[in-house]
C-alpha cells in the first residue's frame, strides 16, 4: 500500500495507478481495432464523414532516420458533444449508448473511446464541437497523470483551440463534430502511417461491408 498526501494508507481496493496499467491490456487485437472503436463511435454519433490522420517525425534507429507515427487523430463531422456527455465519453464503461435500448451499434468492439484510446497510447484528447469548431470543448485523459496521482477525476471540459496541425489536416471540419487525438504513443505494432491507415481500410472495409 502507498502513502497519501496527507500521510494516510492508500486504502483503495485497487489503486489507480495499478488499475490504469490492467486496464490497458483490454483486448484489442491491433491498432487497427482500436481505431475501427473511435470510427464506430462517429457513426453512432451520426457522422457521415470520418478521417483517420497520422502525424509522423522522423526519428534516428541504428544510425538511419526513418519517419514514424507520433500522433493518430479520428475526426468526424457527427452530432458532437456537450460538456456532460464528452465527460461521460472518457469514463470507462460509461457513455451516452449504454443507456439506449439498442445496445449492439455496428461494432462496438469494447469499452469504448478511452478503453480503446489507452490501449495504444499514453494520453487521449478529445475537442467536440455542436456550433463551429470555435465552440469546440477540450478534454483529455493521461494514463501518466493518473499513475502518478496528479489526478483521478475527468478534467472538466473547456473552450480550447483545435491545435493548426489538425486543423490544416483535416478536410471537413463541419459545424458539429468531434476530433480525438492519441498522442505518447507506445504500443503500436505498424510505425508507418500508410501501414497502419491500409490495415485499418481493411478491417473497417469488412466490418462495414453490410453498411455500405
Amino acid at each position: 500500500m502507498g502513502m497519501t498526501d496527507k500521510g494516510m494508507l492508500d486504502q483503495s481496493y485497487v489503486p489507480a495507478s495499478l488499475a490504469i496499467e490492467a486496464m490497458r491490456d483490454n483486448g484489442y487485437k491491433n491498432t487497427a481495432y482500436a481505431v475501427a472503436e473511435l470510427i464506430d463511435n462517429s457513426i453512432q454519433a451520426e457522422a457521415d464523414y470520418v478521417q483517420l490522420l497520422c502525424a509522423e517525425r522522423e526519428e534516428e534507429l541504428v544510425s538511419r532516420k526513418t519517419k514514424r507515427i507520433h500522433m493518430i487523430a479520428v475526426l468526424d463531422n457527427g452530432v458532437g458533444m456537450d460538456s456532460e456527455v464528452l465527460m461521460k465519453a472518457l469514463q470507462f464503461g460509461n457513455g451516452t449508448r449504454l443507456e439506449r435500448s439498442n445496445r449492439t451499434g455496428i461494432g462496438r468492439f469494447g469499452m469504448g473511446l478511452p478503453a480503446s484510446s489507452i490501449s495504444q497510447c499514453k494520453r487521449v484528447d478529445v475537442w467536440s464541437w455542436q456550433n463551429g469548431i470555435e465552440s469546440a470543448l477540450h478534454t483529455y485523459l493521461d494514463v501518466n497523470e493518473i499513475k502518478n496521482g496528479t489526478t483521478t477525476n475527468i478534467p472538466v471540459p473547456s473552450r480550447q483551440p483545435i491545435p493548426d496541425l489538425w486543423i490544416q489536416a483535416g478536410r471537413n471540419f463541419g459545424k458539429t463534430g468531434t476530433l480525438v487525438v492519441w498522442s505518447n504513443i507506445d504500443r503500436l505494432i505498424w510505425y508507418k502511417a500508410s501501414t497502419l491507415i491500409e490495415n485499418s481500410e481493411l478491417l473497417i472495409g469488412r466490418i462495414y461491408r453490410k453498411f455500405l
